[in-house]
């Protein structure tokens, strides 16, 4: 693993730590993160939904409110049309609740993984016609969909898309497409989720027709969800849209279905962060999608009734406990696959498939190989001739650009650069994965198959302290563009270690007349290397509060250990 130390402007770090009386380990913290004025810190320190940009700068955003409008004022059937993961979940229960509340005629549609796959599906269109419905508003999928919108077209059905992800040259026949991905489009944030953008939308309507803001801003707890679950960056709007969401879960004062999540959880809405979301309520969100229907799950958002709550809070938890032993058993038959298949080197992408593999965990799997092989992995699951697959990507390779590159042997692809999906005739795999490996060939160099770990500054052991853990609850939320910062402590004396629960080593290091207490989780193989007492090591780390049994002390969660050399060694 490379350690790469961010670097910063040493001058700029003098003249903002003087100009704000900042901490000089403090002020190069907020440069790495691109804050160099006080207008800047000001706007980071106060993510204020008053300071999001006007939604209507937002391509066809006053196409899409008139449309939706009109169809409020006569009466006509609304079909919200989402996707089955957490992104496409809270978008949908976002723009059914806000319309519905407005009093229109609001029904909501999720499409079946296993039949439909994903996005907009003909099987979606036939519904909708069924129910008579006159308009359908698409979130977090749609921008590809232009052989079904022109077939809902046909049907007499008007689409209004919402969506996020990257359009393909040809825009589908829609009354109005909102993405701030699409060439034409000047809205300046492009990396909002599908949560988001249909957020902008019910922001719209509520500022074209005089509507109190917190109208809009009261969908931003689910809003937020999305934008955590969806990993998109969390600078600019997408921290605003994160701090607000959180601050409202935060109160307590949360939705009956997101409560009763919360509790099979075993989450205090006081302690949900990125975190929480990322790896207690959106698993189970997503489970009902990748083993049933996913409709379940805005059931449960979106419902007012306790007993409801408790019950699709509880079948999304047992769904989710399901969802775990199918993950784990498809892991190991993915690593025993790359472990039979590649004996010599490894390629710079993984792309594995079998017949029996549910399709509903294989992009989870992916992103755990991904991890531990560092590559680019793309898995496949085969139902008789047809295989749906699921990729996730490395830093600095283009996923959604490789299958654009080799579409001519996909039936269907979409995504974005660091997670997509396809579908693929089993007869065109092995010449996809033939041109696939030598288009990473070309474009992956060597140094982007080694793990990195980036450290936002060395610190002395003394500046570990209780003003630093209050600057960093500051910088909060954390998540990609915004990363809880790494420090480096170098020549440390290890000591008390040992392992503890599988795979963590529990230690503590000491340096001049002080200890702190460290953890490492899924570190154990590095135990030969801090049960040296004749030698010092250099660790990453982010400091954290403990508190056990009613006492709180700083300790080190630890990322990286390497034994340390000094200098001129």
């Amino acid at each position: 693993m490379h350690w790469i130390f961010k670097e910063y402007d040493h001058e700029k770090l003098l003249i903002f730590s003087r100009s704000l009386n900042l901490d000089p380990l403090f002020a190069k913290i907020l440069l790495t993160r691109g804050i160099v004025n006080n207008e800047q810190l000001e706007d980071f320190f106060d993510p204020d939904p008053d300071k999001m940009h006007d939604p209507f700068i937002m391509k066809d955003m006053d196409k899409a409110v008139k449309r939706i409008h009109e169809a409020l004022l006569q009466n006509e059937r609304i079909l919200i049309y989402g996707d089955y993961d957490v992104d496409g979940i809270t978008s949908a229960s976002v723009l059914y609740l806000f319309f519905k509340r407005l009093g229109g005629d609001v029904t909501y549609y999720i499409p079946d993984r296993e039949k439909e796959g994903y996005g907009l599906s003909s099987e979606g269109i036939d519904y909708a016609t069924g129910e008579k419905i006159r308009l359908i508003i698409t979130c977090d999928c749609g921008i590809n969909a232009v052989d079904v919108i022109r077939y809902a077209n046909e049907k007499g059905l008007e689409v209004i898309v919402t969506d996020h992800h990257q359009p393909s040259p040809e825009l589908p026949p829609a009354s109005a497409i909102l993405n701030p991905k699409r060439e034409d489009d000047s809205y300046p944030e492009k990396n909002l989720c599908g949560a988001g953008v249909a957020f902008k939308l019910i922001q719209a309507y509520c500022h074209h027709f005089n509507l109190d803001n917190e109208l809009a801003n009261d969908f931003l707890d689910l809003v937020a969800l999305g934008t955590a679950a969806d990993i998109v960056s969390l600078t600019g709007e997408n921290r605003i849209i994160m701090s607000e969401g959180l601050r409202q879960i935060n109160t307590g004062k949360n939705r009956i279905g997101l409560t009763a999540l919360m509790n099979v959880s075993r989450i205090r809405s006081e302690d949900m962060d990125v975190t929480k979301i990322v790896f207690g309520i959106a698993p189970r969100l997503n489970a009902v999608g990748r083993l049933g229907e996913a409709s379940r799950a805005v059931k449960l958002l979106t419902t007012e009734d306790s007993g409801v709550a408790r019950e699709y809070s509880d079948i999304l938890d047992d769904e989710n406990t399901q969802r775990r032993t199918i993950e784990k058993e498809v892991m190991e038959e993915a690593v025993k696959e790359i472990e039979k298949r590649y004996t010599g080197e490894l390629p710079k992408i993984l792309v594995l498939y079998r017949p029996n593999w549910h399709s509903g965990v294989i992009g989870i799997v992916a992103s755990k190989i991904k991890e531990q092989f560092n590559r680019p992995v793309i898995m496949i699951a085969f139902q008789d001739d047809v295989g749906k697959g699921s990729g996730r990507s490395i830093n600095g390779f283009d996923l959604y650009g490789a299958l654009h590159a080799n579409s001519k042997w996909l039936k269907t692809f979409g995504g974005h650069v660091m997670a997509a999906g396809l579908t693929i005739a089993r007869e065109n795999l092995d010449l996809f994965i033939e041109d696939l490996m030598s288009y990473s060939d070309e474009t992956i160099t060597d140094d982007l198959l080694i793990p990195k770990i980036y450290i936002d500054s060395e610190v002395d052991i003394e500046q570990i302290d209780t003003n630093l853990l209050k600057f960093l609850d500051r910088l909060r939320p954390f998540g990609p563009g915004n990363m809880r910062p790494k420090f480096c402590l170098r020549n440390v004396m290890p000591a008390y270690a040992r392992i503890v629960g599988e795979n963590h080593l529990k230690f503590r290091v000491r340096r001049k007349n002080r200890s702190l207490d460290c953890i490492a989780w899924n570190l154990g193989e590095q135990f030969p290397i801090i049960n040296d007492p004749q030698k010092t090591v250099d660790i990453v780390f982010v400091p954290t509060m403990n508190e056990w049994n009613g006492t709180r002390s700083i300790q080190l969660i630890v990322k990286a250990i390497k034994p340390h050399i000094e200098k001129g060694d």
